[in-house]
């Protein structure tokens, strides 16, 4: 990630893209895109703007810049976590969401509200939400108890409503001193682990791996913020403890670090695609126009390079890589031959990236892998 925004602002892309509300608006704010679960979905995203993104450089006098497979896999990985961070919440909307939903009855910020649970002033010292959504979810079971007891309804939250209450709780709770709350950057590795160790796994798939008593994680709609996932596991706390229950299972303590690295887990999970098929790619390449100028083995166009000896399309990262360089070369050739500029998914690209990756794998002329 931070080599890739290294290269974001040494190719100048930041003249034109801004990131969270900051810089230019001439194209889209980059940490705003939903751009799907990984790799593919990006660099489709990329392929698909490339014929309006070169007119706009055309018309502003701007030089096209090149990259590497290294600064194009860079770039990716940093645009895909642009969207991990979140923006900053709305103090005074997150004031009247602390009384609206409840949260006032129970817990004081500043010395106002509620004494039934714990003051939330600890949190101005919290440098992230997850250690927020570890909180709620630590003591979510106990929450729910005391909210029935008392007639509480349970209140659930909507979009950036989580992020505007951490706003206010943060701007108007007391510093009592002490050390600063942390969490570093989760590990997706260490995540994977834990989501097994703490029986997230026997109800929750993740990448087809894992039970089905809840929905599979880590799939597209989910690869939101950090926030926006506290206030998703908030949301579905009461149906997740039932179901643990039925099940014999305790719920799980998680300290902000341990949600941070399962977060992490999710997070990336899909960020290469691991089911893209070599066969579907051959026949993607046919449908989209692709073989009208580029030939495999000596057999489709010849007005571009061969797949199959080409040097360009060695990995993923080079792939997209080509693409974007020769992105002029091909505008010009697909409207030569009258050919439409192809809307590629990120799953098209995937099969494409496997295709061509198994044809230096094989004789020439065997059939494509499955």
């Amino acid at each position: 990630m931070l080599a890739g925004f290294d290269v974001f602002a040494a190719k100048g892309c930041g003249q034109c893209h801004s990131l969270r509300g900051m810089g230019p608006v001439t194209g889209p704010d980059l940490a705003r895109v939903r751009s799907g679960t990984g790799f593919y979905d990006i660099g489709a995203a990329l392929w698909n703007h490339l014929p309006r993104m070169n007119a706009e450089m055309r018309q502003a006098g701007m030089e096209r810049q090149r990259l590497t497979a290294r600064e194009t896999t860079d770039l990716i990985a940093f645009l895909f976590t642009a969207q991990y961070r979140d923006e900053s919440g709305d103090a005074k909307a997150g004031e009247r969401l602390f009384a609206s939903k409840g949260c006032a009855q129970c817990h004081a910020v500043g010395g106002n509200g509620g004494s039934v649970g714990p003051a939330l002033d600890p949190l101005k010292r919290a440098n992230s939400p997850v250690l927020v959504a570890a909180a709620m979810w630590n003591h979510g079971p106990a929450m729910a108890e005391t909210m029935r007891a008392r007639g509480i309804a349970r209140p659930t939250l909507d979009g950036k409503e989580l992020l505007d209450i951490i706003a206010y709780v943060t701007a108007a709770a007391r510093d009592s001193g002490g050390d600063t709350a942390q969490v570093v950057p989760g590990t997706p590795a260490t995540g994977e682990k834990l989501f097994g160790e703490r029986h997230c796994a026997t109800c929750h798939a993740v990448a087809g791996k894992g039970g089905h008593v809840g929905p599979e994680l880590g799939r597209s709609g989910h690869h939101v913020s950090l926030t926006e996932f506290s206030a998703r596991m908030w949301n579905h706390g009461p149906k997740m403890w039932a179901a643990m229950k039925a099940r014999g299972i305790d719920v799980p303590k998680l300290s902000g670090q341990d949600t941070a690295d399962i977060l992490a887990y999710l997070y990336v999970s899909h960020y290469f695609d691991p089911a893209a098929s070599a066969r579907r790619g051959a026949q993607t390449l046919a449908a989209k126009g692709c073989t009208t100028c580029h030939s495999v083995n000596g057999k489709g166009g010849k007005v571009a390079a061969d797949f199959a000896t080409s040097n360009v399309v060695g990995s993923p990262g080079s792939l997209i890589a080509g693409m974007w360089n020769h992105a002029p070369l091909m505008e010009a050739a697909a409207q030569k031959q009258a050919v439409s500029w192809p809307v590629l998914q990120g799953r098209d690209l995937a099969d494409i990236a496997a295709y061509l990756n198994s044809l230096g794998k094989r004789p020439a002329g065997s059939p494509a892998s499955k």
